[in-house]
Protein backbone atom coordinates (compact mmCIF):
# COMPACT_ATOMS: atom_id res chain seq x y z
CA UNK A 1 0.00 0.00 0.00
CA UNK A 2 1.23 3.43 -0.58
CA UNK A 3 1.89 5.41 2.71
CA UNK A 4 -0.78 7.26 3.70
CA UNK A 5 -0.41 11.10 4.66
CA UNK A 6 -1.09 11.71 8.12
CA UNK A 7 2.07 10.70 9.91
CA UNK A 8 2.63 8.27 12.81
CA UNK A 9 -0.81 6.84 12.17
CA UNK A 10 -0.66 3.40 11.05
CA UNK A 11 -4.33 3.52 10.52
CA UNK A 12 -6.45 0.51 12.93
CA UNK A 13 -9.79 -1.00 12.85
CA UNK A 14 -12.84 -1.92 14.74
CA UNK A 15 -15.31 -3.73 11.93
CA UNK A 16 -15.74 -4.16 8.64
CA UNK A 17 -16.05 -1.40 6.17
CA UNK A 18 -15.44 -2.41 2.91
CA UNK A 19 -13.44 -0.40 0.44
CA UNK A 20 -9.67 -0.24 0.17
CA UNK A 21 -6.37 -0.46 -1.16
CA UNK A 22 -5.03 -2.56 -3.47
CA UNK A 23 -1.21 -1.94 -4.85
CA UNK A 24 -0.76 -4.32 -7.72
CA UNK A 25 -1.67 -3.56 -11.18
CA UNK A 26 0.64 -5.74 -13.47
CA UNK A 27 -0.51 -9.62 -13.60
CA UNK A 28 1.83 -12.54 -12.24
CA UNK A 29 2.85 -14.51 -15.69
CA UNK A 30 4.47 -17.85 -15.73
CA UNK A 31 5.04 -20.63 -18.30
CA UNK A 32 3.30 -23.51 -18.39
CA UNK A 33 4.74 -26.45 -15.91
CA UNK A 34 4.51 -30.06 -15.97
CA UNK A 35 1.18 -29.79 -13.87
CA UNK A 36 -0.36 -27.99 -16.89
CA UNK A 37 -0.74 -24.81 -18.36
CA UNK A 38 -0.20 -21.83 -15.74
CA UNK A 39 -3.21 -19.96 -14.79
CA UNK A 40 -2.97 -15.84 -14.62
CA UNK A 41 -4.45 -15.11 -11.51
CA UNK A 42 -5.87 -11.45 -10.99
CA UNK A 43 -3.60 -9.81 -7.91
CA UNK A 44 -5.15 -6.54 -6.52
CA UNK A 45 -2.39 -6.05 -4.07
CA UNK A 46 -1.59 -6.28 -0.17
CA UNK A 47 -3.00 -3.81 2.31
CA UNK A 48 0.20 -2.13 2.71
CA UNK A 49 2.75 -2.87 0.29
CA UNK A 50 3.62 -0.86 -2.62
CA UNK A 51 3.47 -1.99 -6.52
CA UNK A 52 6.37 -3.11 -8.41
CA UNK A 53 5.50 -2.23 -11.45
CA UNK A 54 4.51 1.12 -12.93
CA UNK A 55 1.33 1.45 -15.04
CA UNK A 56 1.43 1.31 -18.57
CA UNK A 57 0.91 4.73 -20.95
CA UNK A 58 -2.30 5.91 -20.81
CA UNK A 59 -3.64 3.12 -18.17
CA UNK A 60 -5.32 4.22 -15.11
CA UNK A 61 -6.08 2.68 -11.72
CA UNK A 62 -8.92 4.36 -9.51
CA UNK A 63 -8.62 2.67 -5.91
CA UNK A 64 -10.64 3.75 -3.27
CA UNK A 65 -10.04 2.64 0.28
CA UNK A 66 -12.05 3.20 3.73
CA UNK A 67 -9.79 2.59 7.00
CA UNK A 68 -12.17 2.00 10.37
CA UNK A 69 -9.13 2.17 13.58
CA UNK A 70 -9.94 1.72 17.20
CA UNK A 71 -7.50 3.47 19.17
CA UNK A 72 -7.13 1.25 22.63
CA UNK A 73 -3.65 2.14 24.43
CA UNK A 74 0.29 3.38 24.01
CA UNK A 75 3.22 1.27 23.86
CA UNK A 76 5.92 2.81 26.46
CA UNK A 77 8.99 3.21 26.34
CA UNK A 78 9.58 -0.35 27.10
CA UNK A 79 7.82 -1.73 24.26
CA UNK A 80 4.75 -2.33 27.02
CA UNK A 81 1.52 -1.56 26.51
CA UNK A 82 -0.68 0.89 29.07
CA UNK A 83 -4.23 1.26 28.75
CA UNK A 84 -5.26 5.11 27.49
CA UNK A 85 -8.39 6.62 25.86
CA UNK A 86 -10.19 4.97 23.51
CA UNK A 87 -10.90 6.94 20.07
CA UNK A 88 -11.87 5.99 16.59
CA UNK A 89 -11.19 7.06 13.42
CA UNK A 90 -12.70 6.84 9.95
CA UNK A 91 -10.47 7.79 6.86
CA UNK A 92 -12.10 7.76 3.35
CA UNK A 93 -8.62 7.61 0.72
CA UNK A 94 -8.97 7.11 -3.30
CA UNK A 95 -5.75 7.21 -4.86
CA UNK A 96 -6.13 7.89 -8.49
CA UNK A 97 -3.03 6.68 -11.16
CA UNK A 98 -1.95 7.56 -14.02
CA UNK A 99 0.57 6.01 -16.90
CA UNK A 100 2.55 9.05 -18.15
CA UNK A 101 4.65 6.89 -20.24
CA UNK A 102 5.62 2.70 -20.00
CA UNK A 103 7.92 3.43 -17.24
CA UNK A 104 7.07 6.66 -15.41
CA UNK A 105 3.51 7.04 -13.38
CA UNK A 106 1.75 9.82 -11.32
CA UNK A 107 -0.38 9.40 -8.74
CA UNK A 108 -2.41 11.63 -5.96
CA UNK A 109 -4.24 10.68 -2.96
CA UNK A 110 -6.82 13.37 -1.55
CA UNK A 111 -8.87 11.95 1.86
CA UNK A 112 -11.33 12.89 5.46
CA UNK A 113 -10.71 11.60 7.90
CA UNK A 114 -13.17 11.65 10.94
CA UNK A 115 -12.49 11.05 14.60
CA UNK A 116 -14.58 10.21 17.63
CA UNK A 117 -13.95 9.41 21.55
CA UNK A 118 -15.59 10.66 24.86
CA UNK A 119 -18.90 11.31 22.70
CA UNK A 120 -17.41 13.78 20.92
CA UNK A 121 -16.61 14.00 16.93
CA UNK A 122 -14.64 16.14 14.45
CA UNK A 123 -13.55 15.47 11.09
CA UNK A 124 -12.25 17.48 7.76
CA UNK A 125 -9.88 17.28 4.68
CA UNK A 126 -6.19 15.55 5.53
CA UNK A 127 -2.75 16.53 4.13
CA UNK A 128 -2.68 15.60 0.24
CA UNK A 129 -0.18 13.28 -1.14
CA UNK A 130 1.36 13.48 -4.52
CA UNK A 131 3.47 10.32 -5.72
CA UNK A 132 5.46 9.69 -9.04
CA UNK A 133 7.30 6.57 -9.80
CA UNK A 134 9.61 5.53 -12.70
CA UNK A 135 10.48 1.63 -13.60
CA UNK A 136 14.28 1.20 -12.68
CA UNK A 137 14.21 -2.60 -14.53
CA UNK A 138 11.57 -4.38 -15.65
CA UNK A 139 12.44 -8.34 -15.10
CA UNK A 140 11.48 -11.21 -17.89
CA UNK A 141 9.26 -13.65 -16.74
CA UNK A 142 11.90 -16.16 -16.43
CA UNK A 143 14.14 -14.35 -14.52
CA UNK A 144 14.74 -14.58 -10.32
CA UNK A 145 15.36 -10.75 -10.17
CA UNK A 146 12.47 -8.86 -9.36
CA UNK A 147 10.96 -5.88 -10.93
CA UNK A 148 12.48 -2.74 -9.31
CA UNK A 149 10.73 0.88 -8.91
CA UNK A 150 11.39 3.65 -7.53
CA UNK A 151 9.37 6.70 -6.42
CA UNK A 152 8.90 10.13 -4.87
CA UNK A 153 6.15 11.23 -3.03
CA UNK A 154 5.73 14.82 -1.57
CA UNK A 155 2.83 15.56 0.45
CA UNK A 156 1.20 18.90 0.99
CA UNK A 157 -0.24 20.40 4.71
CA UNK A 158 -4.39 20.94 3.56
CA UNK A 159 -4.86 19.16 7.21
CA UNK A 160 -5.99 20.99 10.34
CA UNK A 161 -3.30 20.95 12.73
CA UNK A 162 -2.46 24.09 14.74
CA UNK A 163 -5.18 26.44 17.33
CA UNK A 164 -6.89 23.77 17.84
CA UNK A 165 -10.08 23.74 20.69
CA UNK A 166 -8.11 22.54 24.00
CA UNK A 167 -11.52 19.95 24.79
CA UNK A 168 -11.47 18.39 21.41
CA UNK A 169 -7.55 19.19 19.78
CA UNK A 170 -6.99 14.96 19.86
CA UNK A 171 -10.22 14.88 17.22
CA UNK A 172 -9.85 17.90 15.30
CA UNK A 173 -6.50 17.77 14.19
CA UNK A 174 -6.37 15.96 10.61
CA UNK A 175 -2.75 16.85 8.96
CA UNK A 176 1.07 17.58 10.42
CA UNK A 177 1.34 21.01 8.85
CA UNK A 178 4.60 19.97 7.23
CA UNK A 179 5.53 19.43 4.05
CA UNK A 180 6.88 15.91 3.92
CA UNK A 181 9.43 14.27 1.32
CA UNK A 182 9.56 10.21 0.90
CA UNK A 183 11.61 8.31 -1.31
CA UNK A 184 10.88 4.07 -1.61
CA UNK A 185 11.98 1.77 -3.59
CA UNK A 186 9.72 -1.42 -4.50
CA UNK A 187 10.89 -5.05 -5.39
CA UNK A 188 8.25 -7.17 -6.92
CA UNK A 189 8.29 -10.85 -8.28
CA UNK A 190 5.69 -13.53 -8.90
CA UNK A 191 7.12 -17.37 -8.92
CA UNK A 192 4.30 -20.21 -10.75
CA UNK A 193 3.58 -22.98 -8.76
CA UNK A 194 1.45 -24.59 -11.14
CA UNK A 195 -1.71 -24.64 -12.56
CA UNK A 196 -3.81 -22.02 -11.37
CA UNK A 197 -1.21 -21.43 -7.87
CA UNK A 198 0.99 -18.79 -7.91
CA UNK A 199 3.11 -16.78 -5.18
CA UNK A 200 4.13 -13.03 -5.39
CA UNK A 201 5.88 -11.09 -3.38
CA UNK A 202 6.70 -7.49 -2.42
CA UNK A 203 10.00 -5.74 -0.47
CA UNK A 204 9.01 -2.08 -0.09
CA UNK A 205 11.47 0.58 1.83
CA UNK A 206 10.83 4.16 2.53
CA UNK A 207 12.44 6.73 4.06
CA UNK A 208 10.54 10.21 4.70
CA UNK A 209 11.93 13.55 6.09
CA UNK A 210 9.52 16.15 7.59
CA UNK A 211 10.18 20.49 6.91
CA UNK A 212 9.63 22.24 10.10
CA UNK A 213 6.08 23.59 11.02
CA UNK A 214 4.66 27.31 13.13
CA UNK A 215 2.43 26.03 15.80
CA UNK A 216 0.54 27.96 18.34
CA UNK A 217 -1.55 26.89 21.41
CA UNK A 218 -3.00 23.50 21.09
CA UNK A 219 -1.57 21.39 18.07
CA UNK A 220 -1.28 18.27 16.15
CA UNK A 221 1.75 17.48 18.03
CA UNK A 222 0.68 18.78 21.81
CA UNK A 223 0.80 21.91 22.91
CA UNK A 224 -1.42 23.90 25.19
CA UNK A 225 -2.17 27.38 26.38
CA UNK A 226 0.15 30.02 24.99
CA UNK A 227 2.39 27.42 23.05
CA UNK A 228 3.83 29.19 19.95
CA UNK A 229 7.21 27.96 18.35
CA UNK A 230 8.52 25.57 15.79
CA UNK A 231 8.49 21.59 15.43
CA UNK A 232 10.64 19.69 13.77
CA UNK A 233 8.69 15.92 13.31
CA UNK A 234 11.20 13.12 13.23
CA UNK A 235 12.18 11.21 10.31
CA UNK A 236 10.30 8.26 9.36
CA UNK A 237 12.05 4.98 8.09
CA UNK A 238 9.55 1.96 6.63
CA UNK A 239 9.90 -1.72 5.37
CA UNK A 240 7.10 -3.99 4.69
CA UNK A 241 7.72 -7.35 3.48
CA UNK A 242 4.04 -8.78 1.87
CA UNK A 243 3.50 -11.86 -0.19
CA UNK A 244 -0.22 -12.99 -1.64
CA UNK A 245 -0.89 -16.82 -2.73
CA UNK A 246 -3.53 -17.49 -5.86
CA UNK A 247 -6.40 -20.20 -4.74
CA UNK A 248 -7.54 -19.87 -7.64
CA UNK A 249 -7.40 -17.25 -10.41
CA UNK A 250 -10.48 -15.05 -8.67
CA UNK A 251 -9.32 -15.87 -4.65
CA UNK A 252 -6.10 -14.64 -3.15
CA UNK A 253 -4.72 -14.75 0.30
CA UNK A 254 -2.47 -11.50 0.90
CA UNK A 255 -0.03 -11.22 4.16
CA UNK A 256 1.67 -7.92 4.88
CA UNK A 257 4.14 -7.56 7.94
CA UNK A 258 5.35 -3.82 8.37
CA UNK A 259 8.18 -2.28 10.50
CA UNK A 260 8.10 1.83 10.93
CA UNK A 261 11.03 3.71 12.59
CA UNK A 262 10.59 7.27 14.11
CA UNK A 263 13.02 9.85 15.28
CA UNK A 264 12.39 12.12 17.86
CA UNK A 265 10.19 14.97 17.37
CA UNK A 266 12.18 18.43 18.25
CA UNK A 267 10.60 21.99 19.39
CA UNK A 268 11.93 25.34 19.91
CA UNK A 269 9.19 28.61 21.54
CA UNK A 270 7.19 28.67 24.24
CA UNK A 271 5.86 25.48 25.81
CA UNK A 272 2.67 27.31 27.31
CA UNK A 273 0.65 25.53 29.55
CA UNK A 274 -1.51 22.82 29.87
CA UNK A 275 -5.18 22.90 31.80
CA UNK A 276 -3.25 21.49 34.93
CA UNK A 277 -1.07 24.39 34.66
CA UNK A 278 2.10 22.56 34.01
CA UNK A 279 4.12 23.25 30.91
CA UNK A 280 2.72 21.54 28.31
CA UNK A 281 3.99 18.80 26.12
CA UNK A 282 5.47 19.64 22.52
CA UNK A 283 6.29 16.12 20.67
CA UNK A 284 7.35 13.09 21.42
CA UNK A 285 10.40 10.89 21.38
CA UNK A 286 11.80 7.92 18.70
CA UNK A 287 9.55 5.57 18.37
CA UNK A 288 9.05 2.19 16.80
CA UNK A 289 6.15 -0.03 15.30
CA UNK A 290 5.51 -3.48 13.90
CA UNK A 291 2.36 -4.34 12.47
CA UNK A 292 0.81 -6.88 10.22
CA UNK A 293 -2.27 -6.88 8.14
CA UNK A 294 -3.83 -10.39 6.60
CA UNK A 295 -6.32 -9.92 3.78
CA UNK A 296 -8.56 -11.70 1.35
CA UNK A 297 -8.54 -10.32 -2.03
CA UNK A 298 -11.77 -11.04 -4.79
CA UNK A 299 -11.39 -10.05 -8.22
CA UNK A 300 -14.39 -10.49 -11.00
CA UNK A 301 -11.76 -9.66 -14.12
CA UNK A 302 -8.68 -7.98 -14.74
CA UNK A 303 -10.06 -4.62 -14.27
CA UNK A 304 -12.82 -4.90 -11.31
CA UNK A 305 -11.48 -6.48 -7.83
CA UNK A 306 -11.80 -6.29 -4.37
CA UNK A 307 -9.81 -6.42 -0.96
CA UNK A 308 -10.02 -6.53 2.65
CA UNK A 309 -8.87 -7.48 6.47
CA UNK A 310 -7.58 -7.01 9.59
CA UNK A 311 -4.27 -4.08 9.77
CA UNK A 312 -2.89 -4.01 13.64
CA UNK A 313 -0.22 -3.13 15.68
CA UNK A 314 1.38 -6.06 17.05
CA UNK A 315 4.85 -4.22 18.78
CA UNK A 316 5.75 -0.87 19.68
CA UNK A 317 7.56 1.92 21.34
CA UNK A 318 6.42 5.23 22.24
CA UNK A 319 3.75 4.88 19.81
CA UNK A 320 -0.56 4.25 20.03
CA UNK A 321 -1.41 1.00 19.76
CA UNK A 322 -4.89 0.14 17.08
CA UNK A 323 -6.58 -2.82 16.01
CA UNK A 324 -8.45 -2.04 12.42
CA UNK A 325 -10.01 -3.01 9.30
CA UNK A 326 -8.91 -1.78 5.76
CA UNK A 327 -11.09 -2.48 2.71
CA UNK A 328 -10.44 -1.30 -1.01
CA UNK A 329 -11.77 -1.25 -4.30
CA UNK A 330 -9.68 -1.65 -6.98
CA UNK A 331 -10.52 -0.46 -10.51
CA UNK A 332 -8.26 -0.46 -13.85
CA UNK A 333 -9.50 1.33 -16.50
Amino acid sequence: MTIRARRHHPTSVLFCLFLLLICGTEVARGEPTADGPQITPWFTGTLLSTRGTSLGKGQAVVEPYLYYTRYGGLYNDNWRLQSATTSQSLTQQTYFIYGLTDSLDIEIAPQWIGNHARGDSSGGFGDLPLNLGVQAWRSPAQSWVPDIRLWVQEIFPTGRYSQLSPATADLERTGGGAYATTFGIALQKAIPLGGEHVLRYRLNATYGIYSSVAVRGFNAYGGGFGTTGRVTPGAVSTVTVAGEYSLTRRLVLAFDIGFQTVTATHFSGDLGLDAQGRPALVGRGASNLVTIAPALEYSWNQHVGVLAGPWMSVSGRNTPEFFGIVAALYCFL
